[in-house]
C-alpha cells in the first residue's frame, strides 16, 4: 500500500527529475486533499500499439485496485495521450478530465466504498507524454519514472503491482520491457510483444521500441537474460551484454541472490549525454553509442542497482546512498576482484586529489534534501572507509544481508545506519556522522580506520 508520493521520480539509477531538476516530497494525503484519493493498485493491464512513423501510442489500459478509504474521486495519472473514454467497474464514469502536467481525475458513477477492490478501464490515444525519448534510429523509449508518458498508472506513489504489457508495432520494430518475454504473435497488423512482472513499482518501469536485435539465452541457473540492440551497436556493446552472467554471478556472491526472474540490457542511443537508468530487471543505456560512457563497469553499475536501488528501494529522495552509494561501489569491488585493483591506493588517491573541493564533501544524507552527484565519489570512498572500520567479515555480512532483509522493501538511511552497527557490534554513530551526515573532510580516525594509512603502505 503507498504511503508515500515522490513527486520527482528517483529511480534505481539514483537520477532524479522533476519541473526544476529536483525531486520533490509529498504525502499520499496530500494527493487526497487534492482530489486524488487513496487506493493500493493490485495489476496493469496495458493492450497497446505504436506507429514509430507519427510517434503515436493508442492503448486500453485496465487498472485493478483497492480502496484504503472510500471515493468519490481519484486521480491516475497519464500525460501526453488524451483519455477517450474512462469506465469504472464497466460503468461509464461520471466525468474525467486532465489537469495539470498529468493528472487524470475520475469521478466514478457511485462512490466505491472503503476496502472495495474496483477495476478502471481507460482508452486512450496521442502523443507519448514527458519522460518519452526519441531514439536517434526512430524508435522510443519511456525510462524509469516516465510510465504515465504511456499508460494511466498511479505513479510517485511507492505503489508495486503486477505488471501485464500487450504491445503490437509494425513488422520490423520490437517491444522491450521489463520482467518475462512471452511468444512473439506475428499477423496482418504487425508483430505482437507481451511482457508480463509480477511485482513491480511504476517508477521502475520501461518500455522500448525500435528495429532491435534482440538476443536470448538462459544461463546456467535458469534465468532467462534478454539483451536488445538499436541498430548500430551491437557491434560495440555486445562483449559487454556477453558478460552479463558473470557480472549477476559476481553480484549475487556479493549482495546475495538475484531478486528477480529475468534479467537483460536493452542499449539505444538517445544523445551522447543521456544517462542510463536501472528499470528492474533490464538497465536501458541511453547513450549506448557513446564509447566513452558505455564501459563495463556502467554494466556493473547499472546491474547493482537491482538490488540496491530497486528490490530494495530507497523510501525517499534523500535515502538515494542507498542506490547510488553502492552502485559505485559495485563497481570497485568489481575491479578489485576481476583487475587486482588495490582501492586502498585508489582511495588514498581520490582522498588527496578532492580534499580541497567543498562540493565533494557535501553531505551524503541530510534530511529533506536530495544527495548529489557526489553520491558517485563521495560514496564510494564512504563505503569502503566503511569496510576498514568493521573488517572484511562484518562488511561482506552486512551488504549481503541488507538486500536480503529487505527485498521489495522501501528502506530509508537510518534504517542502515542501525542495521550496520547491529551487524558490526560497533558504534558507528561518529563514522556516519562524520561520512554520511558531514560536509567537510573526515577527522582522521574516520578518514583512516583500520588498515588504511594516508600515506603508502
Amino acid at each position: 500500500m503507498a504511503t508515500t508520493v515522490l513527486a520527482g521520480a528517483v529511480g534505481g539509477a539514483g537520477t532524479s527529475f522533476g519541473a526544476d531538476g529536483s525531486p520533490r516530497l509529498r504525502t499520499v494525503a496530500d494527493a487526497a486533499d487534492a482530489g486524488g484519493g487513496k487506493y493500493d493498485v493490485t495489476g496493469y493491464g496495458i493492450t497497446m500499439s505504436y506507429r514509430p512513423d507519427t510517434r503515436t501510442v493508442r492503448g486500453v489500459t485496465v487498472v485493478t485496485a483497492t480502496a484504503v478509504e472510500a471515493l468519490d474521486r481519484f486521480t491516475l495519472n497519464l500525460s501526453g495521450p488524451t483519455a477517450r473514454s474512462v469506465t469504472v467497474d464497466s460503468k461509464p464514469a461520471r466525468s474525467f478530465s486532465q489537469t495539470g502536467a498529468k493528472d487524470l481525475l475520475i469521478v466514478p458513477s457511485a462512490r466505491i466504498g472503503r476496502g472495495a477492490r474496483f477495476q478502471v478501464r481507460v482508452e486512450y490515444d496521442g502523443s507519448p507524454g514527458a519522460g518519452w525519448l526519441p531514439t536517434t534510429s526512430g524508435g522510443g523509449t519511456a525510462f524509469e519514472g516516465s510510465s504515465s508518458a504511456w499508460f494511466p498508472v498511479h505513479e510517485d506513489a511507492h505503489d508495486k503491482a503486477a505488471f501485464h504489457l500487450t504491445a503490437t508495432v509494425p513488422d520490423g520494430w520490437s517491444v522491450v520491457s521489463v520482467g518475462r518475454e512471452h511468444p512473439v504473435r506475428r499477423g496482418s497488423t504487425g508483430a505482437t510483444f507481451r511482457w508480463t512482472e509480477p511485482y513491480v513499482d511504476p517508477a521502475d518501469l520501461a518500455v522500448s521500441i525500435d528495429r532491435f536485435t534482440v538476443e536470448r539465452s538462459a544461463p546456467a541457473d535458469g534465468t532467462p537474460v534478454v539483451n536488445a540492440y538499436a541498430p548500430g551497436l551491437r557491434k560495440s556493446t555486445k562483449p559487454l551484454a556477453d558478460r552479463l552472467p558473470e557480472i549477476l554471478r559476481f553480484l549475487s556472491r556479493r549482495f546475495g541472490p538475484y531478486p528477480f526472474r529475468a534479467a537483460g540490457n536493452v542499449f539505444v542511443q538517445v544523445d551522447d549525454d543521456a544517462p542510463a537508468t536501472a528499470p528492474q530487471t533490464r538497465p536501458v543505456y541511453l547513450g549506448a553509442g557513446n564509447e566513452q560512457f558505455m564501459t563495463l563497469d556502467a554494466v556493473v553499475h547499472e546491474q547493482a542497482h537491482q538490488w540496491y536501488g530497486v528490490s530494495a528501494a530507497a523510501r525517499r529522495p534523500e535515502d538515494d546512498c542507498l542506490a547510488e552509494c553502492f552502485a559505485a561501489y559495485a563497481t570497485w569491488l568489481w575491479n578489485e576482484d576481476r583487475d587486482g585493483v588495490d582501492l586502498d591506493a585508489r582511495y588514498r588517491e581520490q582522498v588527496e586529489a578532492e580534499r580541497d573541493d567543498a562540493d565533494f564533501w557535501k553531505e551524503l544524507y541530510r534530511p529533506g534534501e536530495a544527495p548529489g552527484i557526489n553520491e558517485y565519489g563521495k560514496g564510494a570512498l564512504a563505503l569502503h572507509a566503511l569496510r576498514r572500520q568493521i573488517g572484511d567479515g562484518a562488511f561482506y555480512r552486512l551488504i549481503g544481508q541488507w538486500p536480503r532483509e529487505h527485498r521489495g522493501d522501501y528502506v530509508d538511511w537510518p534504517q542502515f545506519e542501525a542495521f550496520a552497527q547491529k551487524v558490526a557490534g560497533q558504534d558507528l554513530t561518529g563514522f556516519f556522522q562524520a561520512w554520511f551526515r558531514g560536509a567537510t573532510v573526515p577527522a582522521d580516525q574516520y578518514l583512516w580506520p583500520g588498515t588504511l594509512t594516508s600515506g603508502p603502505r
